[in-house]
């Protein structure tokens, strides 16, 4: 089991775990022109196969002496996979590449049948989190 940065070569599998859809050009436009240092997608891989993947965004803030805070989104363990405790090692891992990249504090939204996942690693309830879709950009 290794984790490990996103690369070209993960289009079908990153695709079929994370069930979009999107083209291999836009995904490789992705990779170039999107990530970097402060936005992350982590492969969860094992004998080959891509079994989970998470996202972390630094967002700098100027906020608490320009203190670095994370976001973790898209956490995803394949079906075949859960309940192994795969999810809590991909978010430990997510945890220690926030905190080496020297962030304060790291958020995340999830549904609320997550919640007890995510108090079982370790996050905390801390505030409520609201939202507004705009439905004419949702893809």
């Amino acid at each position: 089991m290794i984790y490990r940065n996103i690369s070209r070569n993960d289009f079908s599998q990153f695709k079929e775990l994370i069930n979009s859809k999107f083209s291999y050009d836009h995904f490789c436009s992705f990779l170039k022109n999107i990530l970097n240092e402060n936005h992350i997608i982590i492969v969860l891989e094992m004998n080959n196969n891509i079994i989970g993947s998470g996202t972390i965004l630094i967002e700098e803030k100027l906020t608490y002496g320009g203190c670095k805070m994370g976001h973790l989104e898209n956490i995803i363990i394949n079906k075949k996979y859960r309940g192994k405790g795969y999810g809590e090692k991909l978010i430990k891992e997510l945890l220690r590449i926030c905190k080496e990249k020297k962030c304060y504090r790291v958020d995340l939204n999830c549904n609320k049948e997550l919640e007890k996942f995510y108090e079982k690693n370790n996050m905390n309830f801390e505030s409520i989190s609201m939202n507004i879709i705009f439905k004419e950009n949702f893809n």
